[in-house]
C-alpha cells in the first residue's frame, strides 16, 4: 500500500509499478512507464483494471494527448528535490493540454515544494518521506503567497506595481476582510 495525500486527506492505494521488462498482468491497477505505455497503448487500454502513466523527468508529455481520457491518473516523477522538470510537466498537462484528471507527484521532494507543485497543477502526492508525511499530518503547509511567475491553474492578481509579481486572489480577499 502507498500513502497518498490529496485535498487535505490521506488514503492508501495499491498500484503495481510495471517495469520495462515485466510481463503485463491481465488485471489490477498498473502504473506504466511513459515509453512502455506509448509503445503499446492499445493493449493497456483494453486491460482489466485501471492504467496510470509514470512520466519521468524530461519525458515529452505532449505525446500523451490522445490518451488523456483513458488514464486513471498521471504520475509525475520528481527524481531529486533539485530537479524542476516535474513542475514543467504538470503545467503543460494542465495549462496547455487541458488535462483535468489527477496529476500525482512521486519521488524525492520536500515539504516546501508541495504548495508549489499544487500551484502548477499537481493534485495528489505519493508520500515516501516520513518527515513530509508527519508535517502534512500535523497540518503544516509552507505556502509562499507572493510569486514572480503567473500560472494558469490558480486565480491571481498583480502584486504591487510590477506586472510579473503575482499574489493569490484568495490572499487579497482575506486581507480585505
Amino acid at each position: 500500500m502507498t500513502k497518498i495525500f490529496s485535498n487535505g486527506q490521506f488514503f492508501d492505494e495499491d498500484w503495481r509499478t510495471l517495469e520495462a521488462e515485466d510481463v503485463k498482468p491481465n488485471e489490477g491497477n498498473l502504473l506504466v512507464p511513459f515509453e512502455r505505455f506509448l509503445s503499446d497503448a492499445e493493449t493497456f487500454a483494453s486491460a482489466g483494471g485501471r492504467i496510470a502513466v509514470l512520466v519521468g523527468a524530461g519525458d515529452e508529455v505532449e505525446k500523451l494527448k490522445d490518451h488523456l481520457g483513458s488514464l486513471a491518473h498521471i504520475a509525475v516523477e520528481f527524481p531529486k528535490f533539485t530537479d524542476g522538470r516535474g513542475f514543467s510537466a504538470a503545467r503543460i498537462l494542465r495549462e496547455q493540454m487541458g488535462y483535468t484528471g489527477d496529476i500525482r507527484a512521486i519521488g524525492d521532494y520536500i515539504l516546501d515544494q508541495v504548495p508549489l507543485m499544487r500551484r502548477c497543477g499537481v493534485s495528489s502526492f505519493q508520500i515516501t518521506k516520513p518527515e513530509v508525511l508527519k508535517a502534512l499530518a500535523d497540518g503544516e503547509w509552507p505556502e509562499v503567497t507572493k510569486y514572480l511567475q503567473p500560472v494558469g491553474t490558480v486565480e491571481e492578481v498583480p502584486a504591487g506595481t510590477r506586472p510579473w509579481a503575482r499574489q493569490s486572489l484568495r490572499e487579497v480577499s482575506q486581507a480585505a476582510e
